[in-house]
């Protein structure tokens, strides 16, 4: 059995996750970015932590469906870096956990068949499929980037797609 791989969004840092269990540690510089400026030693975090880019493929890739998902918009670089680098992992035949309390990041990574952590979110999740909309007109968009109604120059909004 090969030994389980977490990778970190920022949250996991200061849950002191990388510091309290077994196994292999990854994140990427944008995580390291966010989590340098609210001082947590880096050196400290560099003695569990491997940091890594991901693959320009799996970037693209992530792009992709959060964009048909609706969830592009919400990622974060640092978001979409670690959802990247969790589908390298899995891909070199890893035992991949995604540990992340965000519901965008958890959404993409589920629809892309990452493993998420179970004992870190906080309320209800489920996966979503996001619709871009106007409250003026009620008119839907299926271009998740689109950001002003054409029909009314109000400016959009998201909302759950109804299954």
């Amino acid at each position: 059995m090969s030994e389980k791989i977490h990778v970190l969004d920022s949250t996991a840092f200061f849950r002191g996750i990388p510091f309290q269990g077994t196994g292999r540690y990854y994140t990427t510089y944008h995580v390291m970015d966010e989590v340098g400026s609210r001082g947590i030693g880096a050196q400290l975090i560099h003695s569990r932590v491997q940091v890594t880019e991901p693959s320009k493929e799996s970037l693209q890739k992530v792009k992709q469906v959060s964009a048909k998902t609706g969830d592009l918009k919400s990622l974060s670089e640092a978001d979409a870096s670690i959802i990247a680098v969790s589908l390298d992992l899995a891909s070199a035949g890893g035992d991949v956990t995604l540990v992340t309390d965000d519901f965008a990041v958890r959404n993409v990574a589920e629809v892309l068949g990452v493993g998420l952590s179970e004992t870190n979110v906080r309320g209800e999740w489920k996966q979503i499929t996001w619709i871009t909309y106007c409250k003026g007109c009620r008119k839907e968009y299926s271009d998740s980037k689109a950001t002003i109604c054409d029909v009314c120059g109000t400016k959009l909004s998201r909302k759950p797609k109804s299954s």
